[in-house]
């Protein structure tokens, strides 16, 4: 075992180790968490070991279209949409079990723990679809 838990949400029970020269991933339950994780943690890894040099996923620059806050103590990755104008909105729902959120999404908004950022703010968005 390398390490089990993460300090992101939704994800955190993600795992990670080795059993003998094999890699072993654990993700979450959640269907979102377990979205997440692969997209931040897995395909990254996966992509390396197959040569790639870019692991990141691509950003878009964008505009708050409201207001979006995490009160919590981990990363959040918000489920968001971007529209034809470039304006960044909630999909709705944030807890991990919730796939409508996740549905509706086209990139993760990355919002540090204990941060509010007011409607017109300029954010780097994380193109997942």
């Amino acid at each position: 075992l390398q390490f089990w838990k993460v300090a992101i949400r939704p994800g955190r029970p993600f795992v990670f180790g080795r059993a003998g020269d094999k890699f072993l991933f654990g993700l979450p339950g959640n269907p979102v968490s377990a979205f997440v994780t692969y997209l931040l943690l897995v395909h990254p890894a996966l992509r390396r070991w197959q040569g790639a040099r870019d692991l990141s996923l691509p950003v878009q620059p964008g505009i708050l279209g409201e207001a979006i806050a995490n009160p919590g103590d981990r990363r959040h990755f918000l489920r968001v949409r971007v529209d034809g104008e470039g304006r960044v909105f909630s999909t709705g729902q944030q807890a991990s079990h919730a796939l409508a959120s996740l549905a509706a999404a086209d990139a993760l908004l990355d919002l540090p723990p204990q941060t509010t950022l007011a409607a017109g703010s300029t954010v780097r968005v994380l193109r997942c679809a």
